[in-house]
């Protein structure tokens, strides 16, 4: 026979599966309309491609931890009776109010409230990432989409007219509109830099939490991520007006996307880089101990 406890498994508790198995049953019962909007929401929108992969960076993070809610440590807390209490009131509330961002939220409280009812404050420490990693299946809302993409355009524009100035080609610039010698480039809503941002600081996120395990230096990825988005944004605007000098062809259609994931490539590396010349400066030096 295998011997459980040399190998360091645990045993299975079916008890506990039985109650694994009928929150989670629960959960997708009551919260099924949000489930199923949102899904609709990350397939449908262009802005929210990093979507799909919060629930499976989420889900592998719970797999890697599934010990935590076989055996926890803790008994159940009394706590998750309020906290289940308080995500129904907000569910109902978001019902009348009609706001799905709140039915997220009650969703993401739930969670909460199951985690607490099975292991307690200690099972919910372990899976608070997971937790928040799905907030980045929250679509922006329209009325901040409007008023966050309004001034990245604007920004985009300038700097990439101060690209072409540097680069010795003239540019005039007119709100969102750079008129070029043999084109006009119109920074638009998509082009404005926000979804390359959405996109940048989710990778940040998920890359810190798996390459990086001092909190500091996965705080300055994620603050990382802005500037980022910035720069590579310019980038591909600044190229795309470069390519139309030759072929405007090119500047549209799947070449368009090809260029976009290019300078998103390139910006992920430029994180990759700096993380590793982040290491490099934060390890100690020769002959130094760490405590």
């Amino acid at each position: 026979m295998v011997d459980r406890q040399r190998l360091h498994i645990p045993a299975v508790d079916w008890r506990r599966s039985v109650w694994i198995a009928l929150f989670t049953a629960l959960l997708v019962v009551c919260y099924r309309s949000v489930i199923w909007s949102t899904a609709n929401t990350i397939l449908v929108s262009e802005d929210m491609a990093h979507g799909l992969f919060a629930p499976v960076v989420a889900l592998i993070v719970v797999w890697s931890r599934r010990e935590f809610l076989l055996s926890p440590v803790a008994a159940p807390s009394f706590w998750a009776l309020p906290v289940l209490g308080s995500a129904a009131l907000l569910s109902v509330a978001a019902t009348l109010a009609n706001s799905s961002t709140f039915a997220r939220f009650a969703l993401l409280f739930s969670l909460a409230g199951c985690l607490l009812a099975l292991g307690g404050g200690p099972t919910l420490r372990k899976f608070l990432f997971p937790l928040a990693i799905l907030l980045f299946t929250f679509p922006i809302p329209t009325v901040v989409y409007g008023e966050v993409t309004q001034p990245l355009q604007l920004l985009a524009t300038k700097l990439s007219q101060t690209a072409f100035e540097l680069l010795g080609i003239s540019a005039f610039r007119e709100g969102n509109i750079l008129e070029l010698t043999n084109m006009r480039l119109s920074v638009v809503e998509a082009c404005s830099g926000l979804r390359s941002l959405l996109t940048l600081f989710f990778v940040c996120v998920a890359y810190g939490y798996f390459f990086e395990s001092r909190t500091l230096l996965r705080f300055l990825l994620v603050c990382l991520a802005f500037p980022c988005a910035i720069l590579i944004n310019m980038l591909r605007i600044t190229a795309t007006g470069l390519i139309g000098q030759y072929d405007p062809s090119l500047t549209s259609g799947s070449y368009h996307e090809i260029l976009g994931w290019a300078c998103f490539g390139l910006g992920f590396l430029i994180i990759v880089g700096a993380h590793r010349i982040m290491r490099r400066i934060s390890s100690p030096g020769v002959g130094e101990a760490t405590v």
